[in-house]
């Protein structure tokens, strides 16, 4: 009794204590008026005001009277449990705990299950669900709604893989789960698409949870939205590689290409051809009409070559009014005519500049790969001289140095 973790106090049914253990002695001394501990009743007047007539009203002769009252001590935050037991006629036993301390802690772990729910139902930036081995979702927060605009029927036909529709789907789903199972956790970036049809850079992290073999039970995936930081990346992109004037790829990453095309051709023996375009009497018109109408005239070039050249095809502003146009896998011969073809459209291709319609012509330079390149170079510098040779010819016409 004396080693019990518990308070024990044996009393008689009109409160009288007979015996109390030190943990007892120790809980009830503080709540004593003037020390006194010699009635149990007298000791919770306060606490427990209907204690005594609890007690005279339990008519059997022997059996538990109450069981853990919760007892909120004055001017403390100190919690009591109390549990009587009635041996006999003459003798009760009290069981006192102080549980403070538990409740604190699960006053804690209350408050963070509350505060972990409020984010996983009303963070915004966030999907959050959870997913069983197979990738059914069984577990979702109201954001998959204002995330991607999803209701739970559409989630329960569609699995994780709603959240990848455009970055690989199901494939991508269980390969993210398979990853995840071996590893703890595994991540993917991607292109998703939302119910009303717009699509979004996402990252979806997915987190195994054990089972008690320490093997998956099934996964937690947050997804977040990143599609401004995914534009600010094309932005930043687009600083580095584009001609802020014409949309030309810059000669930076125009040197890139070149090297990227070189190598291609070295691997696979299939030619490509470079032409140097060259405005004709751009100083002329710079002076006559204004930088202004020279940069419509520029911007209209670089317009008119894409719309007479394939999509793997690229379009270098090389300098000022100069431009490299990388044609990959292309003969010589085609080189030429699709040279003589974006020189008659930019032959025609006409700008306003006040009440002033102006116009310009190009001269065109034509250099194919050959065995003999050491380098991109080696092709881009005959494509220059192929060009001083147009120019040398009378300008607006192509010339294909071999």
């Amino acid at each position: 009794m004396y080693l019990t973790p518990v308070g024990i106090i044996k009393f008689r049914p009109d409160g009288y204590i007979e015996m109390a253990n030190p943990l007892a002695a120790q809980l009830l001394m503080p709540l004593a008026t003037g020390g006194d501990m010699s009635n149990l009743f007298d000791v919770f007047s306060i606490m427990a005001p209907g204690l005594r007539g609890l007690v005279a009203a339990f008519l059997p002769a022997a059996g538990p009277i109450c069981d853990q009252i919760h007892l909120h001590t004055p001017q403390s935050r100190q919690v009591l449990t109390l549990g009587i037991i009635k041996i006999n006629g003459h003798t009760l036993m009290a069981v006192l705990q102080d549980i403070t301390l538990a409740i604190a802690r699960e006053a804690r772990v209350h408050e963070d299950q509350e505060r972990f729910r409020a984010i996983f139902e009303n963070i915004r930036d966030y999907a959050i669900c959870t997913v069983d081995l197979e990738g059914r979702v069984d577990e979702w927060n109201r954001s998959l709604n204002r995330f991607g605009g999803w209701n739970p029927a559409d989630v329960a036909a569609s699995g994780q893989a709603i959240l990848l529709a455009l970055a690989g789907g199901q494939q991508a789903a269980d390969s993210l789960l398979a990853r995840a199972s071996q590893h703890g956790t595994a991540e993917y970036e991607g292109w998703g698409r939302r119910s009303d049809g717009n699509i979004f850079w996402g990252s979806t992290i997915a987190t195994a949870l054990p089972g008690p073999d320490g093997a998956a039970n099934g996964f937690v995936l947050v997804t977040r939205d990143l599609t401004d930081r995914k534009h600010n990346e094309n932005r930043l992109v687009a600083l580095a590689t584009i001609d802020p004037l014409t949309s030309a790829l810059n000669r930076r990453a125009g040197d890139d290409r070149l090297e990227e095309t070189f190598r291609r051709w070295q691997h696979n023996g299939r030619p490509y051809a470079a032409l140097m375009l060259d405005c004709d009497n751009f100083k002329q018109i710079n002076d006559s009409f204004g930088h202004e109408a020279g940069d419509k005239l520029l911007i209209a070039v670089v317009r008119t070559c894409r719309a007479n050249m394939r999509g793997a095809d690229a379009t270098i502003r090389w300098g000022g009014e100069e431009f490299l146009v990388l044609l990959p896998e292309t003969s010589g011969d085609v080189a030429v005519t699709v040279a003589e073809r974006m020189r008659k459209a930019i032959g025609v291709t006409e700008i306003a500049s006040g009440t002033e319609i102006i116009s310009i012509t190009v001269s065109v330079g034509v250099a194919e790969s050959n065995t003999l390149d050491a380098s991109a170079a080696d092709v881009v510098r005959r494509a220059d001289v192929a060009l001083y040779n147009a120019k040398k010819s009378g300008r607006n016409c192509v010339f294909r140095q071999v």
